[in-house]
């Protein structure tokens, strides 16, 4: 299944000429899978990270850009799970406007302990609920 996220695109997102500056596009990939997160693991990245000293970074990242992204479009940003390790997950983003194709990332995220930043294991009930895979949600 599918996590959906959109957002519209602002002028703080452009440069200039009204097209999405990519580090701009990476933010909202970053926002979309901190929207996704308590879908997929029943808890936001607040509690995580606050709470149970947990955090999720970014430890590859490629991406691949196929038209441009303009200002005042509405992005659909599409999280999905393609694979679910003893500590990491790997997640691709799609991106679309109106079905069009904008740009795509994939990302491998690893579970670590803030206080060591070290990966440790997924806890069963996460881990159960990344291979279930969360029901299609949509986001504004």
């Amino acid at each position: 299944m599918t996590f959906r996220a959109t957002y519209k695109l602002r002028f703080g997102h452009c440069d200039p000429a009204g097209i999405a500056y990519y580090p701009r596009l990476l933010e909202l990939v970053d926002a979309a899978i901190e929207d996704w997160t308590p879908a997929a693991l029943g808890l936001d990245r607040r509690r995580m990270h606050m709470e149970l000293g947990l955090g999720l970074p970014t430890v590859e990242l490629r991406t691949r850009f196929v038209a441009p992204c303009r200002m005042g479009e509405l992005l659909d940003f599409d999280v999905t799970v393609t694979r679910v390790g003893t500590s990491s997950v790997d997640l691709d983003v799609a991106v679309t406007c109106g079905g069009a194709p904008r740009f795509s990332a994939q990302l491998v995220q690893v579970l670590i302990a803030t206080d060591r930043a070290a990966a440790v294991a997924w806890p069963a009930p996460m881990r159960a609920r990344l291979v279930a895979a969360p029901p299609e949600r949509e986001t504004a």
